[in-house]
């Protein structure tokens, strides 16, 4: 018997018009409908985030050269009024001179004033560097000219250009002097009106963490390390895909007011104690005075390896909320194959002036800013040039003859010492600056 071949009949294939592609359904999908789906896709494209961090003066300059070593995933600028500046900075740190007509490549001379006044004539190309930046880092050693008169003008440039700005500061040594001290202390209370958050570290830390025998530029290069550290896990943190994501949408939850004081801080441990050893140390920083008080939000990431368990993630999340249960929280958690049977834990917490303090130290400041001009106009009047003049009018005034105790003779020469401070003219003025007769 012939064995009967069964033929399949196939309908033949429709041909695709040229710029038309066939659907399963048999609808066509023209080039239109091709382009609007190419944009939808597009629109889920991630966009990257632009961070920049800025040096301002000398001090801040060789922070940002040497975190820059160690962290050379986004931009670098160091800015100051010596042009020395430039030579000293590494490869890959863009230089940004400040004053050049006016200074001709040199210093200020610690005057904070001309500073500021030169920083202001150039603030629209300053507002330049801040421009299409997502975050930007801003970093000096207060207490000398470029940092502490300049610093206010770039963080209000960075804030007219709407991006999220973090300062970090340092204080200058005690054996730097009070007067050092002072121009610090003014500069940050000015920084804090741009600025959405800033650190404040004070140099004599140093002294507690390093070897007394060691270097001033290795402790410098010591202190250097630490902020580049805390850059590089704050940054990963917000930047890293984890197991519960912490994004820069967060972050500007974070940081969406201005005038905070922010505390970092970094704890991890392994072994059996490792979730107690992260609660005792997480609250805690080397380099800051005290640890955070009055904390409004906290942002926080805990990562581990693959034997990171639920209830460890909770016993420290707990501990963390329990700084203020008022508080806005966000955290993360991250799995990292790396840290075998370790916890790390990262955090940012945003903390709120004690505003009866505030109160009464605007109080302060404005009664002893009358009793300085109303000095100030008594010694122009009779045209007397000696400070000494000055202040033995106006201790007169302020020392009873009767007996005081002794917290009103502490507060009487404080006052006559600030008024001592703020009546100089002629400390911080550069010596090629002053008037030769």
């Amino acid at each position: 018997m012939k064995k009967k071949i069964s033929v399949s009949k196939t309908k033949p294939k429709k041909k695709e018009k040229e710029g038309v592609k066939l659907l399963p359904t048999g609808r066509s999908l023209t080039p239109s409908t091709l382009s609007i789906s190419a944009a939808k896709e597009d629109d889920f494209k991630i966009r990257k985030i632009k961070v920049k961090i800025v040096g301002i003066g000398g001090g801040g300059a060789s922070v940002v050269s040497e975190v820059f070593s160690l962290l050379k995933t986004y931009s670098f600028v160091a800015c100051d009024t010596d042009i020395r500046t430039a030579k000293k900075i590494k490869k890959g740190v863009k230089f940004f001179q400040l004053g050049q007509t006016v200074l001709n490549g040199m210093g200020t001379g610690m005057n904070t004033d001309l500073a500021f006044r030169i920083a202001l004539d150039e603030k629209e190309k300053i507002e330049q560097i801040f421009a299409g930046q997502d975050i930007c880092v801003l970093v000096g050693c207060l207490g000398g000219g470029v940092a502490s008169g300049a610093g206010p003008i770039f963080a209000a440039a960075a804030k007219n250009q709407k991006c999220f700005s973090i300062g970090i500061f340092t204080l200058p040594f005690l054996f730097e002097g009070e007067k050092k001290m002072k121009v610090a202390r003014k500069a940050i209370t000015e920084l804090k009106e741009h600025l959405s958050g800033i650190i404040v570290v004070s140099n004599e830390k140093i002294f507690q963490l390093t070897d007394k025998k060691i270097s001033l530029k290795k402790a410098l290069s010591f202190l250097n390390q630490f902020f580049a550290l805390w850059l590089a896990e704050l940054l990963d943190v917000v930047f890293k895909p984890s197991l519960v994501n912490i994004d820069f949408a967060d972050l500007k939850v974070i940081l969406k007011d201005r005038g905070h004081t922010l505390f970092f801080s970094q704890a991890q441990a392994s072994g059996a104690n490792r979730v107690d050893d992260i609660i005792k140390n997480i609250f805690q920083n080397n380099l800051l005075s005290e640890p955070p008080k009055n904390v409004k939000r906290v942002l926080f990431n805990i990562s581990g390896g693959r034997d990171l368990k639920l209830k460890e993630v909770e016993l420290i999340s707990e501990e963390i909320a329990r700084i203020n249960p008022k508080a806005k929280i966000i955290f993360g958690i991250s799995q990292v194959n790396q840290q075998k049977e370790k916890i790390k834990v990262v955090l940012l917490a945003v903390c709120e002036e004690d505003k009866k303090t505030k109160i009464l130290e605007e109080k302060q400041e404005t009664v002893l800013e009358k009793n300085v001009k109303r000095i100030i106009t008594k010694n122009k009047e009779n045209k007397k040039s000696k400070k000494e003049n000055i202040i033995e009018k106006k201790l007169p005034a302020t020392i009873e003859k009767t007996r005081r105790t002794g917290i009103e003779a502490q507060k009487a020469t404080d006052e006559a010492e600030k008024i001592e401070w703020l009546t100089e003219t002629d400390w911080d003025v550069p010596a090629f600056m002053r008037n030769k007769k």
